[in-house]
C-alpha cells in the first residue's frame, strides 16, 4: 500500500512540473483599440421560449483609420480579438434581471451566414443590474473587421416576458494585436 502512495505522489509531482513548465507568457502587444456603440430596440411581449435576434447592419469598420493612425501595416497585425463589452439600456435605468442569456455575433452583411460569436454570457446571474458585462470570445475577427462594413447580431433569451419597449445599447471594444 505504501508503495502505491509513493508512486502516485511521484506522478502527481511530475504532472505539476509539466503544467508549470508548459505555461508561456503572451508576448503579443496591443496596437490599438476599436470602440463601437450600437443601439437597438427590444419590443414588448417577447416570450421566454425563443431566442430573439436583433440585427444591426451595416456598421462601418474603423480598422483602416486606426491602422493608419497607429503607423502599423496590415501585416504587423497578428489578430483582432474581442476585448470587452457591456449591454444595458441607453440610459442605464432599466433592470435587466429578465434577460437569461446573451450572445453577440459578428457577420458579413453581404453574406449573413458568415458569422462567429465574439461576446457571450450564459446564464446571466439572476440579480438586479442595469448593465451586463459580457465575456469575450477567443475568435480571430480579422476577416470581418478588415472589410469596409460588418454587422452585429445580438441574441437574447429572456426569463420573463418583456413588459415594455426598451432602447438597448451594446458597447464593445475590439483590439488589434501584434508582436
Amino acid at each position: 500500500m505504501r508503495f502505491n502512495l509513493l508512486n502516485i505522489n511521484k506522478w502527481g509531482y511530475l504532472f505539476l512540473v509539466l503544467v508549470v513548465l508548459s505555461c508561456n507568457k503572451d508576448n503579443r502587444v496591443e496596437f490599438f483599440e476599436m470602440n463601437h456603440v450600437v443601439d437597438f430596440e427590444v419590443p414588448p411581449g417577447l416570450n421566454t421560449f425563443d431566442t430573439h435576434f436583433f440585427l444591426i447592419s451595416p456598421l462601418p469598420s474603423i480598422y483602416d483609420e486606426k491602422l493608419a493612425a497607429s503607423g502599423k501595416l496590415p501585416s504587423d497585425v497578428i489578430t483582432i480579438e474581442a476585448k470587452e463589452a457591456k449591454l444595458g439600456s441607453v440610459f442605464n435605468d432599466i433592470n435587466l434581471r429578465h434577460i437569461y442569456s446573451v450572445s453577440v455575433y459578428i457577420f458579413d452583411p453581404f453574406k449573413p451566414s458568415d458569422k462567429i460569436e465574439f461576446f457571450y454570457l450564459d446564464p446571466i446571474p439572476n440579480k438586479n443590474q442595469t448593465s451586463i458585462q459580457l465575456f469575450p470570445g477567443i475568435a480571430d475577427l480579422t476577416h470581418w473587421v478588415d472589410q469596409e462594413f460588418f454587422g452585429v447580431e445580438v441574441r437574447l433569451t429572456f426569463r420573463e416576458i418583456t413588459s415594455s419597449a426598451t432602447e438597448m445599447r451594446l458597447e464593445f471594444d475590439l483590439r488589434a494585436m501584434g508582436e
